[in-house]
Protein backbone atom coordinates (compact mmCIF):
# COMPACT_ATOMS: atom_id res chain seq x y z
CA UNK A 1 0.00 0.00 0.00
CA UNK A 2 1.63 3.32 -1.14
CA UNK A 3 1.67 5.78 1.99
CA UNK A 4 3.51 9.10 1.42
CA UNK A 5 6.34 9.95 4.09
CA UNK A 6 5.81 11.55 6.02
CA UNK A 7 2.11 11.34 6.63
CA UNK A 8 0.35 14.43 5.11
CA UNK A 9 -2.37 14.59 7.50
CA UNK A 10 -1.85 18.21 9.19
CA UNK A 11 -1.78 18.51 12.75
CA UNK A 12 -4.70 20.34 14.53
CA UNK A 13 -4.52 24.01 13.87
CA UNK A 14 -5.99 24.60 17.45
CA UNK A 15 -3.57 23.01 19.32
CA UNK A 16 -0.16 24.48 17.05
CA UNK A 17 -2.28 28.41 17.73
CA UNK A 18 -2.04 27.79 21.50
CA UNK A 19 1.08 30.08 23.39
CA UNK A 20 3.92 28.12 24.01
CA UNK A 21 3.65 26.22 26.93
CA UNK A 22 6.60 23.41 28.42
CA UNK A 23 5.36 20.23 26.34
CA UNK A 24 6.10 18.18 29.79
CA UNK A 25 3.21 20.00 31.23
CA UNK A 26 0.26 17.88 32.17
CA UNK A 27 -2.60 19.68 29.53
CA UNK A 28 0.15 20.15 26.29
CA UNK A 29 1.53 16.84 26.56
CA UNK A 30 -2.02 15.47 26.36
CA UNK A 31 -3.28 17.65 24.40
CA UNK A 32 -0.31 16.70 21.84
CA UNK A 33 -1.25 13.12 22.47
CA UNK A 34 -4.94 13.93 21.68
CA UNK A 35 -3.75 15.83 18.63
CA UNK A 36 -1.38 13.49 17.08
CA UNK A 37 -3.39 10.57 17.35
CA UNK A 38 -6.09 12.74 15.63
CA UNK A 39 -3.71 13.47 12.76
CA UNK A 40 -2.53 9.89 12.23
CA UNK A 41 -5.78 8.15 12.44
CA UNK A 42 -6.52 7.98 8.80
CA UNK A 43 -2.87 6.84 7.92
CA UNK A 44 -3.28 3.72 10.21
CA UNK A 45 -7.16 2.85 9.64
CA UNK A 46 -5.96 -0.23 8.06
CA UNK A 47 -2.86 -1.26 10.32
CA UNK A 48 -2.87 -3.20 13.01
CA UNK A 49 0.95 -3.59 12.82
CA UNK A 50 2.66 -2.05 15.93
CA UNK A 51 5.75 -1.65 13.74
CA UNK A 52 4.64 0.11 11.34
CA UNK A 53 2.28 2.42 13.25
CA UNK A 54 5.18 3.26 15.26
CA UNK A 55 7.19 4.49 12.31
CA UNK A 56 4.10 6.33 11.54
CA UNK A 57 3.64 7.75 14.92
CA UNK A 58 7.35 8.58 15.13
CA UNK A 59 7.30 11.00 12.02
CA UNK A 60 4.36 12.24 13.17
CA UNK A 61 5.68 13.48 16.63
CA UNK A 62 8.96 14.60 15.14
CA UNK A 63 7.11 17.45 12.88
CA UNK A 64 5.31 18.13 16.34
CA UNK A 65 8.51 18.89 17.52
CA UNK A 66 9.92 20.91 15.05
CA UNK A 67 6.90 23.01 15.10
CA UNK A 68 7.39 23.48 18.69
CA UNK A 69 10.67 24.50 18.47
CA UNK A 70 9.87 26.94 15.57
CA UNK A 71 7.89 28.39 18.24
CA UNK A 72 10.24 29.16 21.01
CA UNK A 73 9.70 25.43 22.94
CA UNK A 74 12.75 22.76 22.78
CA UNK A 75 11.25 19.19 23.09
CA UNK A 76 13.59 16.57 24.78
CA UNK A 77 14.07 13.28 23.22
CA UNK A 78 12.64 12.06 26.53
CA UNK A 79 9.55 13.85 25.77
CA UNK A 80 9.55 12.60 22.15
CA UNK A 81 9.84 8.91 23.24
CA UNK A 82 6.89 9.56 26.03
CA UNK A 83 4.75 10.72 23.11
CA UNK A 84 5.60 7.99 21.05
CA UNK A 85 4.50 5.64 23.68
CA UNK A 86 1.08 7.65 24.66
CA UNK A 87 0.08 7.62 20.80
CA UNK A 88 0.23 3.68 20.70
CA UNK A 89 -1.20 3.29 24.08
CA UNK A 90 -3.93 5.49 22.91
CA UNK A 91 -4.32 3.57 19.32
CA UNK A 92 -3.90 0.20 20.14
CA UNK A 93 -4.98 0.21 24.27
CA UNK A 94 -6.77 2.26 26.49
CA UNK A 95 -4.50 4.90 26.53
CA UNK A 96 -3.56 6.48 30.53
CA UNK A 97 -5.68 3.59 31.53
CA UNK A 98 -3.41 0.68 30.20
CA UNK A 99 -1.58 -0.21 33.55
CA UNK A 100 -4.68 -1.09 34.96
CA UNK A 101 -5.86 -3.33 31.88
CA UNK A 102 -2.59 -5.18 32.15
CA UNK A 103 -3.15 -5.58 36.16
CA UNK A 104 -4.77 -8.61 36.77
CA UNK A 105 -5.93 -7.74 40.16
CA UNK A 106 -8.04 -5.43 38.38
CA UNK A 107 -11.67 -6.12 37.92
CA UNK A 108 -13.40 -2.73 36.67
CA UNK A 109 -12.83 1.09 36.60
CA UNK A 110 -15.59 3.68 36.85
CA UNK A 111 -14.96 7.40 35.50
CA UNK A 112 -17.51 10.11 37.27
CA UNK A 113 -15.73 12.62 35.15
CA UNK A 114 -12.52 12.81 34.36
CA UNK A 115 -10.72 12.97 38.05
CA UNK A 116 -13.00 10.86 39.62
CA UNK A 117 -11.51 7.70 39.54
CA UNK A 118 -12.87 4.16 40.93
CA UNK A 119 -10.74 1.19 40.94
CA UNK A 120 -12.70 -2.20 41.78
CA UNK A 121 -10.13 -5.19 42.13
CA UNK A 122 -10.77 -9.50 42.88
CA UNK A 123 -10.70 -8.85 45.92
CA UNK A 124 -13.58 -6.38 46.26
CA UNK A 125 -11.48 -3.82 47.35
CA UNK A 126 -11.94 -0.12 45.11
CA UNK A 127 -9.76 2.62 45.45
CA UNK A 128 -9.78 6.11 43.82
CA UNK A 129 -6.99 6.53 41.47
CA UNK A 130 -5.23 9.38 39.61
CA UNK A 131 -7.13 11.52 37.42
CA UNK A 132 -6.88 10.24 33.79
CA UNK A 133 -7.30 13.44 31.73
CA UNK A 134 -7.65 16.96 32.86
CA UNK A 135 -10.77 18.10 31.84
CA UNK A 136 -14.10 16.57 30.97
CA UNK A 137 -13.95 17.29 27.06
CA UNK A 138 -10.54 15.35 27.07
CA UNK A 139 -12.01 12.05 28.46
CA UNK A 140 -14.71 12.53 25.96
CA UNK A 141 -12.82 13.08 23.22
CA UNK A 142 -10.57 9.83 24.62
CA UNK A 143 -13.92 7.86 24.98
CA UNK A 144 -14.91 8.48 21.27
CA UNK A 145 -11.20 7.42 20.33
CA UNK A 146 -12.18 4.01 21.80
CA UNK A 147 -15.64 3.62 20.51
CA UNK A 148 -13.82 4.33 16.66
CA UNK A 149 -10.69 3.13 17.31
CA UNK A 150 -11.29 0.12 19.42
CA UNK A 151 -14.53 -0.95 18.87
CA UNK A 152 -15.77 -4.13 17.00
CA UNK A 153 -18.20 -1.91 15.28
CA UNK A 154 -16.96 1.44 15.12
CA UNK A 155 -19.84 3.53 17.05
CA UNK A 156 -20.56 6.92 17.73
CA UNK A 157 -20.60 9.17 21.43
CA UNK A 158 -21.64 12.34 21.03
CA UNK A 159 -24.61 14.18 22.59
CA UNK A 160 -26.82 13.42 19.51
CA UNK A 161 -25.83 10.13 20.84
CA UNK A 162 -25.09 9.84 24.33
CA UNK A 163 -25.14 6.29 25.36
CA UNK A 164 -22.23 3.84 24.21
CA UNK A 165 -22.31 0.00 25.45
CA UNK A 166 -19.66 -1.73 23.58
CA UNK A 167 -16.70 -4.33 23.49
CA UNK A 168 -13.42 -3.26 22.58
CA UNK A 169 -10.99 -5.39 21.35
CA UNK A 170 -7.85 -6.45 23.09
CA UNK A 171 -4.24 -5.10 22.72
CA UNK A 172 -1.40 -6.95 22.17
CA UNK A 173 -0.67 -6.77 25.97
CA UNK A 174 -4.23 -7.49 27.25
CA UNK A 175 -3.32 -11.56 27.80
CA UNK A 176 -6.41 -12.19 26.18
CA UNK A 177 -8.90 -9.90 28.42
CA UNK A 178 -11.96 -8.65 27.24
CA UNK A 179 -13.24 -5.42 27.71
CA UNK A 180 -16.59 -4.05 28.01
CA UNK A 181 -17.12 -0.06 27.88
CA UNK A 182 -20.39 1.66 28.50
CA UNK A 183 -20.52 5.15 29.13
CA UNK A 184 -22.62 8.71 29.07
CA UNK A 185 -22.91 12.20 28.34
CA UNK A 186 -25.53 14.92 28.12
CA UNK A 187 -28.03 12.61 30.37
CA UNK A 188 -25.20 13.09 32.89
CA UNK A 189 -24.14 15.83 34.78
CA UNK A 190 -20.74 15.26 33.76
CA UNK A 191 -19.23 12.17 31.22
CA UNK A 192 -18.96 9.04 32.99
CA UNK A 193 -17.91 5.73 31.93
CA UNK A 194 -17.43 2.13 33.16
CA UNK A 195 -14.50 -0.35 32.01
CA UNK A 196 -15.10 -4.13 32.40
CA UNK A 197 -12.41 -6.21 32.37
CA UNK A 198 -13.32 -10.05 31.90
CA UNK A 199 -10.40 -11.73 33.40
CA UNK A 200 -11.44 -15.19 32.42
CA UNK A 201 -12.43 -15.56 28.79
CA UNK A 202 -10.50 -18.96 28.21
CA UNK A 203 -11.93 -20.88 31.40
CA UNK A 204 -12.97 -23.75 32.03
CA UNK A 205 -14.83 -26.32 34.88
CA UNK A 206 -11.71 -27.36 36.42
CA UNK A 207 -10.90 -23.62 36.76
CA UNK A 208 -14.14 -22.70 38.15
CA UNK A 209 -13.57 -25.92 40.54
CA UNK A 210 -10.05 -24.10 41.52
CA UNK A 211 -11.96 -20.72 42.26
CA UNK A 212 -14.27 -22.49 44.28
CA UNK A 213 -16.90 -21.30 41.63
CA UNK A 214 -18.22 -25.03 41.80
CA UNK A 215 -17.31 -28.33 43.56
CA UNK A 216 -16.83 -31.81 42.29
CA UNK A 217 -20.23 -32.33 42.52
CA UNK A 218 -21.50 -29.45 40.40
CA UNK A 219 -18.36 -30.30 38.20
CA UNK A 220 -19.90 -33.98 36.99
CA UNK A 221 -23.24 -32.76 37.24
CA UNK A 222 -22.96 -29.82 34.87
CA UNK A 223 -20.78 -31.33 32.40
CA UNK A 224 -22.84 -34.32 31.89
CA UNK A 225 -25.76 -32.11 31.43
CA UNK A 226 -23.88 -30.04 28.36
CA UNK A 227 -23.13 -33.26 27.04
CA UNK A 228 -26.55 -34.54 27.67
CA UNK A 229 -27.71 -31.22 25.43
CA UNK A 230 -29.97 -29.98 28.21
CA UNK A 231 -31.02 -26.43 27.51
CA UNK A 232 -29.64 -24.16 30.70
CA UNK A 233 -30.25 -21.18 31.46
CA UNK A 234 -27.57 -18.95 33.41
CA UNK A 235 -29.33 -16.58 36.21
CA UNK A 236 -27.30 -14.21 38.95
CA UNK A 237 -27.17 -10.72 39.59
CA UNK A 238 -24.35 -8.06 38.20
CA UNK A 239 -21.13 -9.29 37.87
CA UNK A 240 -21.82 -12.64 39.62
CA UNK A 241 -19.97 -14.87 36.90
CA UNK A 242 -22.92 -15.73 34.30
CA UNK A 243 -20.75 -14.85 31.66
CA UNK A 244 -17.37 -16.69 32.88
CA UNK A 245 -19.75 -19.78 33.79
CA UNK A 246 -21.49 -19.69 30.34
CA UNK A 247 -17.88 -19.56 28.82
CA UNK A 248 -16.80 -23.01 31.25
CA UNK A 249 -19.95 -24.92 30.12
CA UNK A 250 -19.01 -24.40 26.27
CA UNK A 251 -15.40 -25.96 26.82
CA UNK A 252 -17.48 -28.66 27.47
CA UNK A 253 -18.78 -29.17 24.07
CA UNK A 254 -16.71 -31.25 21.62
CA UNK A 255 -14.73 -28.36 19.68
CA UNK A 256 -15.71 -29.68 16.03
CA UNK A 257 -19.44 -28.89 16.91
CA UNK A 258 -20.81 -25.81 14.84
CA UNK A 259 -22.00 -22.75 17.62
CA UNK A 260 -23.65 -19.77 16.90
CA UNK A 261 -22.68 -17.01 19.45
CA UNK A 262 -25.40 -14.29 19.71
CA UNK A 263 -24.71 -11.30 21.68
CA UNK A 264 -25.35 -7.47 22.32
CA UNK A 265 -21.46 -6.87 22.10
CA UNK A 266 -19.05 -9.19 21.68
CA UNK A 267 -17.84 -10.77 25.29
CA UNK A 268 -17.99 -14.76 24.86
CA UNK A 269 -14.77 -14.49 22.54
CA UNK A 270 -15.61 -18.30 21.58
CA UNK A 271 -14.85 -17.76 18.11
CA UNK A 272 -11.08 -17.02 19.51
CA UNK A 273 -10.59 -19.93 21.49
CA UNK A 274 -10.25 -21.87 18.62
CA UNK A 275 -8.29 -24.54 20.01
CA UNK A 276 -11.64 -25.83 22.13
CA UNK A 277 -14.16 -24.03 19.91
CA UNK A 278 -13.49 -24.70 15.92
CA UNK A 279 -16.54 -23.80 14.06
CA UNK A 280 -17.72 -20.85 15.43
CA UNK A 281 -20.09 -18.05 13.82
CA UNK A 282 -20.37 -14.75 16.33
CA UNK A 283 -23.02 -12.77 15.85
CA UNK A 284 -23.23 -9.25 17.56
CA UNK A 285 -26.69 -6.82 17.06
CA UNK A 286 -26.06 -4.07 14.89
CA UNK A 287 -27.55 -0.13 16.34
CA UNK A 288 -29.42 2.02 14.55
CA UNK A 289 -27.03 4.78 12.29
CA UNK A 290 -27.72 8.35 12.37
CA UNK A 291 -30.32 8.38 10.69
CA UNK A 292 -32.05 5.75 13.06
CA UNK A 293 -31.89 3.15 10.82
CA UNK A 294 -30.48 -0.27 10.30
CA UNK A 295 -30.35 -1.49 13.80
CA UNK A 296 -30.18 -5.42 13.97
CA UNK A 297 -31.15 -6.84 17.14
CA UNK A 298 -30.95 -10.36 18.78
CA UNK A 299 -34.57 -11.22 17.82
CA UNK A 300 -33.34 -10.68 13.85
CA UNK A 301 -30.19 -12.63 14.52
CA UNK A 302 -31.72 -15.48 16.24
CA UNK A 303 -33.82 -16.74 13.52
CA UNK A 304 -31.17 -16.05 10.76
CA UNK A 305 -28.38 -18.07 12.63
CA UNK A 306 -30.55 -21.31 12.31
CA UNK A 307 -30.07 -21.26 8.49
CA UNK A 308 -26.59 -21.53 9.35
CA UNK A 309 -26.51 -25.10 10.21
CA UNK A 310 -25.72 -24.37 13.52
CA UNK A 311 -26.10 -27.17 16.03
CA UNK A 312 -26.26 -25.20 19.40
CA UNK A 313 -27.10 -21.42 19.94
CA UNK A 314 -25.41 -19.47 22.44
CA UNK A 315 -26.83 -15.96 23.85
CA UNK A 316 -25.03 -13.75 25.85
CA UNK A 317 -27.73 -12.55 27.70
CA UNK A 318 -31.41 -12.14 27.08
CA UNK A 319 -32.60 -9.09 27.54
CA UNK A 320 -35.81 -8.28 26.15
CA UNK A 321 -38.10 -9.92 23.19
CA UNK A 322 -35.45 -12.37 22.15
CA UNK A 323 -36.72 -14.51 24.53
CA UNK A 324 -39.36 -15.97 22.26
CA UNK A 325 -37.26 -17.03 19.21
CA UNK A 326 -34.86 -18.27 21.52
CA UNK A 327 -37.30 -20.58 22.70
CA UNK A 328 -38.38 -21.23 19.28
CA UNK A 329 -34.46 -22.50 18.75
CA UNK A 330 -34.28 -24.72 21.87
CA UNK A 331 -37.45 -26.46 20.88
CA UNK A 332 -36.74 -27.16 16.82
CA UNK A 333 -33.45 -29.31 16.65
CA UNK A 334 -31.40 -27.37 19.07
CA UNK A 335 -31.11 -28.63 22.23
CA UNK A 336 -28.03 -28.16 24.52
CA UNK A 337 -28.59 -24.03 24.03
CA UNK A 338 -27.52 -22.13 26.63
CA UNK A 339 -28.17 -18.45 27.58
CA UNK A 340 -28.26 -15.81 30.56
CA UNK A 341 -30.59 -13.79 32.21
CA UNK A 342 -30.38 -11.46 34.74
CA UNK A 343 -32.60 -12.40 37.68
CA UNK A 344 -31.67 -12.52 42.08
CA UNK A 345 -32.97 -16.25 41.94
CA UNK A 346 -34.12 -19.10 40.32
CA UNK A 347 -37.92 -18.69 41.76
CA UNK A 348 -37.48 -15.32 40.33
CA UNK A 349 -36.92 -16.76 37.02
CA UNK A 350 -40.56 -17.26 35.57
CA UNK A 351 -42.07 -13.99 36.45
CA UNK A 352 -38.86 -12.65 34.60
CA UNK A 353 -39.49 -14.33 31.95
CA UNK A 354 -43.30 -13.23 31.23
CA UNK A 355 -41.86 -9.51 31.65
CA UNK A 356 -39.32 -10.00 28.89
CA UNK A 357 -41.67 -12.18 26.69
CA UNK A 358 -44.47 -9.64 27.08
CA UNK A 359 -41.84 -6.35 25.95
CA UNK A 360 -42.23 -7.00 22.34
CA UNK A 361 -43.81 -9.21 19.90
CA UNK A 362 -45.80 -11.31 22.45
CA UNK A 363 -47.03 -8.71 24.57
CA UNK A 364 -50.32 -10.22 23.94
CA UNK A 365 -49.08 -13.79 25.12
CA UNK A 366 -50.95 -14.78 28.66
CA UNK A 367 -48.94 -15.80 31.00
CA UNK A 368 -50.42 -19.65 30.99
CA UNK A 369 -49.53 -19.57 27.38
CA UNK A 370 -45.72 -18.39 28.45
CA UNK A 371 -45.24 -20.77 31.66
CA UNK A 372 -46.39 -23.39 29.34
CA UNK A 373 -43.54 -22.56 26.91
CA UNK A 374 -41.09 -22.25 29.83
CA UNK A 375 -41.33 -25.68 30.97
CA UNK A 376 -41.60 -27.59 28.26
CA UNK A 377 -38.27 -25.58 26.79
CA UNK A 378 -36.15 -25.06 30.02
CA UNK A 379 -34.12 -27.98 31.29
CA UNK A 380 -32.02 -26.45 33.82
CA UNK A 381 -31.68 -23.04 35.83
CA UNK A 382 -28.27 -22.95 37.31
CA UNK A 383 -27.59 -19.70 39.69
CA UNK A 384 -24.67 -17.63 41.15
CA UNK A 385 -24.20 -15.62 43.54
CA UNK A 386 -21.54 -12.86 44.60
CA UNK A 387 -20.67 -12.88 48.42
CA UNK A 388 -20.16 -9.20 48.76
CA UNK A 389 -17.75 -9.49 51.82
CA UNK A 390 -15.26 -11.83 49.92
CA UNK A 391 -16.00 -10.81 46.16
CA UNK A 392 -16.38 -14.54 45.58
CA UNK A 393 -18.56 -16.14 43.32
CA UNK A 394 -20.51 -19.58 43.80
CA UNK A 395 -23.61 -21.57 42.52
CA UNK A 396 -25.90 -21.46 44.72
CA UNK A 397 -28.75 -23.41 43.48
CA UNK A 398 -29.64 -25.68 40.01
CA UNK A 399 -33.64 -26.02 39.28
CA UNK A 400 -34.66 -28.76 36.64
CA UNK A 401 -37.67 -26.84 35.28
CA UNK A 402 -40.57 -29.41 33.88
CA UNK A 403 -44.16 -28.81 32.10
CA UNK A 404 -46.67 -26.80 34.39
CA UNK A 405 -48.89 -29.84 36.79
CA UNK A 406 -51.23 -28.38 39.49
CA UNK A 407 -50.64 -24.73 38.84
CA UNK A 408 -49.97 -22.34 35.93
CA UNK A 409 -46.57 -22.03 36.95
CA UNK A 410 -43.90 -24.71 35.52
CA UNK A 411 -43.21 -27.77 37.68
CA UNK A 412 -40.05 -27.49 39.35
CA UNK A 413 -37.58 -29.54 41.30
CA UNK A 414 -34.86 -28.25 43.43
CA UNK A 415 -32.07 -30.38 42.47
CA UNK A 416 -29.01 -28.11 44.34
CA UNK A 417 -30.05 -26.23 47.51
CA UNK A 418 -28.17 -23.13 49.06
CA UNK A 419 -27.73 -25.31 52.04
CA UNK A 420 -24.05 -25.27 51.92
CA UNK A 421 -21.43 -22.95 53.50
CA UNK A 422 -22.66 -19.50 52.64
CA UNK A 423 -25.16 -20.48 50.85
CA UNK A 424 -23.56 -22.56 48.31
CA UNK A 425 -24.94 -25.60 46.28
CA UNK A 426 -25.32 -28.73 48.06
CA UNK A 427 -27.59 -31.64 46.32
CA UNK A 428 -31.02 -32.31 47.60
CA UNK A 429 -33.12 -34.50 45.24
CA UNK A 430 -32.75 -37.02 42.03
CA UNK A 431 -33.30 -35.19 38.98
CA UNK A 432 -36.24 -36.16 36.63
CA UNK A 433 -33.46 -36.14 33.67
CA UNK A 434 -30.97 -38.33 35.62
CA UNK A 435 -31.57 -41.34 33.07
CA UNK A 436 -30.08 -39.31 29.80
CA UNK A 437 -27.09 -37.88 32.92
CA UNK A 438 -26.44 -41.38 33.26
CA UNK A 439 -26.26 -41.65 28.91
CA UNK A 440 -23.34 -39.71 28.72
CA UNK A 441 -21.31 -41.41 32.17
CA UNK A 442 -22.59 -39.41 34.92
CA UNK A 443 -22.31 -41.08 38.37
CA UNK A 444 -25.43 -40.74 40.69
CA UNK A 445 -22.90 -40.60 43.74
CA UNK A 446 -22.45 -37.51 43.02
CA UNK A 447 -25.57 -36.19 44.28
CA UNK A 448 -24.64 -37.61 47.67
CA UNK A 449 -25.23 -34.77 49.84
CA UNK A 450 -22.89 -35.71 52.34
CA UNK A 451 -20.01 -36.24 49.74
CA UNK A 452 -20.59 -33.32 48.00
CA UNK A 453 -18.54 -31.01 49.87
CA UNK A 454 -17.01 -27.43 48.97
CA UNK A 455 -13.37 -26.86 50.01
CA UNK A 456 -13.53 -23.23 50.73
CA UNK A 457 -10.29 -21.52 50.43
Amino acid sequence: MSRSWPPQTPIDPVLMSQPPTPPDNGQTFRDAVLAITTAVADDLKDTEDRDEARQVIQARVQQWSQDQVAAGVPVSFATQRRLVDAVIDERFELGVLTPYLNDRRVESIDLNGCDQVWITYNDGSCRRGPAIATSDDDLIKMIQMWALHKSYNPREFSAANPLLNTALQPGDGDDGVGVRLSATMAVTRRPCASIRCHRLVDVTLDDLVKLGTINRSLYAFLRAAVLARLNIVITGGTAAGKTTLLRALASVIDPAERLATLESDYELFLDRLTHRHQNVIAFQVRQANSEGAGTIGLNDLIPHSLRKNIKRIIVGEVRADEIVPMFEAMNTGHPGSMCTIHADGTEEIFNRIVMLWTRGVGAQTPPAVIHLNTGETIDLVVHLRLDPATNTRFVSEVLEVLPPADSELPSRNHLYRPTGPGGRAVPDITPQCLPRLKAVGFDPAQLDPFTARWEIR
